[in-house]
């Protein structure tokens, strides 16, 4: 096995292998030696320990993020299927009193009565 010390660059690439490290992590640290002045082709050595602790922190805050998600996905799914349900039912319903009316809208009004004026005819009493 070859033990050589590593440049900063081949240090965050075997770094980010290991910690799984999305690419957006990756160059931002890439970014932060180059904004320094600092060559990535450089000895990581002086380093290590900061890029080790950058990256396992990095890897640490998304699996908790990732934990996170899914303790909060179940309860959300839950209660979106107790809604779709309610949504169901209602619309159950609603098909339901439609199917119990007749095709057309009746309209209800109160019985009204003709009253006629009779005129007694030539035979009956005026």
């Amino acid at each position: 096995m070859d033990f050589q010390p590593k440049s900063i660059g081949e240090q965050i690439d075997c770094l980010a292998q290991l910690t799984g490290a999305p690419g957006s992590f990756v160059d931002q640290v890439r970014e932060l030696f180059t904004r320094k002045g600092i060559s990535l082709e450089e000895d990581s050595t002086p380093y290590l320990r900061a890029l080790e602790e950058a990256f396992i922190r990095e890897e640490s805050i998304r699996a908790g993020a990732g934990a996170a998600r899914a303790a909060l996905a179940e309860p959300v799914g839950r209660g979106y299927a107790r809604q779709v349900e309610r949504l169901r039912q209602a619309q159950s319903r609603r098909r339901a009193r439609r199917q119990e009316l007749p095709g057309r809208a009746m309209l209800v009004t109160r019985q009204q009565h003709e009253e006629i004026p009779l005129v007694p005819g030539p035979e009956q009493l005026q």
